[in-house]
């Protein structure tokens, strides 16, 4: 009858609102992509402003401080609809990315003002996370915990998508000598295509399928939800000032923020790497090959954690993320004198990010309250930003004391970056051992559950 129609109907637009939602999601994830390919300019700007290694070590830090400041418009404006975030974070990126372009048009007094620059990757980073996170937050609700996995998966596709894009774009599109203005043009119109295609269409699906429309389009504010550790393991129910209290919660935020920060040096300062070794005629190989390699290792962990999570927990797949990552930290420190042992540590720091970039928000959801999501994750971005901040100054700050001439920015040599990758070395085994105590804790858990 009417009301099986009706059904039907819903049904349909829920099930098509989803996937565009998922779609959009997907937009925002390679909007994301255009912050995380500094490792392709970060010589072109050191070069063309005269900085040293510090301070673009700086500007790295700071435009992913702005993705892990992304949860903040999503949580403060959470009573809001979300098309109102939405310009925020338009308004945001386009701000950020014209005044980086700006500074192209007066090298000279850009020179001596590092921080200045600093301040505009930052706006710039926040700006690009906004419409991410929000994608998270609704995506992560709308398919089954046993497919989450690999939704997670295919967001984070388009983060690799849109980095080899935005390579391909730098080296191929622009003479040499304006590569860094012209990309800012081409992301600041791609982020505003992003933003509004998002304003369409990512929004959460009803849940109430009897409805004849959709009308559930903003989650509940997540100020006043309360946590509950997943219902296998119950344990108590508890607050957020509660939960930072929890141990369970600071272990798997910790070891992820960790993960995340040695990646994000990592891939940062591959080219610095091969500029060190004058092996810079891989680094158009590397810097297209690396997102590739993401996505592969995106798909095929995440697949296998869905399927194997009964066997194995998402930690392990974690802690093996974060075992390649150590390992390529100590290629780079001690081996990387030829062009396979670079490519070698390349790949392997590939996997390590395919992994813990698609698990850890998965394992997030699943461990703690979906519905909060948002701000879990969003604090454990704003952490790794922090980590970020510390590790890539002080990279930077090893980096300058090697070189060897005043007059040079450039450091020459493997010494120049051995003890940078060796910090990263023992982050890594940090967010290990972390791992380790999380597996440990919950086997015992299950040994106490009749």
């Amino acid at each position: 009858g009417n009301e099986t129609d009706k059904l039907l109907s819903t049904s349909k637009k829920n099930y098509c609102l989803r996937w565009m939602s998922l779609l959009a999601g997907g937009f925002a994830h390679a909007m994301l992509a255009s912050n995380l390919i500094f490792y392709v300019y970060i010589n072109d700007i050191k070069a063309k402003f005269h900085y040293n290694q510090k301070e673009v070590e700086l500007f790295a830090s700071m435009l992913n401080a702005g993705i892990g400041l992304g949860f903040l418009p999503n949580l403060i404006g959470s009573k809001l609809k979300s098309t109102w975030i939405l310009v925020i974070g338009l308004l945001l990126s386009t701000t950020g990315l014209l005044l980086l372009w700006s500074s192209t048009r007066m090298v000279a007094f850009y020179e001596g003002k590092s921080w200045l620059m600093a301040f505009y990757f930052l706006i710039s980073g926040l700006g690009g996370s906004v419409a991410y996170i929000m994608a998270l937050r609704f995506n992560a609700t709308h398919f089954a915990e046993d497919k989450r996995g690999r939704i997670m998966a295919m967001m984070f596709i388009f983060i690799d998508i849109g980095m080899i894009s935005f390579t391909v774009i730098y080296y191929k599109a622009f003479p040499a000598d304006a590569r860094f203005e012209g990309l800012l043009i081409v992301v600041v119109s791609f982020n505003a295509a992003v933003y509004i295609f998002c304003m369409i269409f990512l929004r959460n699906a009803s849940s109430n399928i009897g409805e004849l429309t959709v009308d559930n389009e903003e989650p509940q504010s997540s100020n006043f939800k309360y946590e509950a550790m997943d219902t296998d393991n119950a344990l108590s129910e508890k607050s957020f000032s509660e939960l930072l209290c929890t141990v369970d919660y600071q272990l798997l935020a910790w070891m992820c923020s960790s993960a995340f920060a040695v990646s994000l040096l990592l891939s940062n300062n591959m080219t610095v790497l091969t500029k060190e070794l004058d092996l810079t005629s891989i680094d158009t190989i590397i810097t297209i090959m690396y997102p590739p390699i993401v996505i592969v290792a995106a798909l095929v962990f995440s697949s296998a954690s869905d399927k194997l999570k009964h066997i194995l927990t998402r930690t392990s797949f974690l802690i093996a993320g974060v075992v390649c990552l150590a390992i390529s930290s100590m290629l780079n420190a001690f081996l990387s004198s030829g062009k396979g042992v670079v490519i070698t540590a390349v790949v392997l720091a590939a996997v390590g990010t395919g992994i813990v970039y698609t698990i850890g928000p998965t394992a997030m959801s699943e461990v703690f309250h979906i519905d909060n999501l948002m701000r879990n994750w969003g604090l454990v971005m704003l952490l790794r930003a922090v980590l970020i901040i510390i590790l890539h100054l002080i990279f930077g700050e090893i980096y300058d004391l090697e070189v060897s001439s005043d007059a040079s920015t450039f450091c020459k040599g493997l010494h120049c970056t051995r003890y940078g990758y060796l910090l990263t070395f023992g982050v890594a085994l940090i967010a290990v051992g972390l791992g380790v105590v999380l597996i440990v804790r919950n086997n015992l858990r299950n040994k106490r559950t009749p």
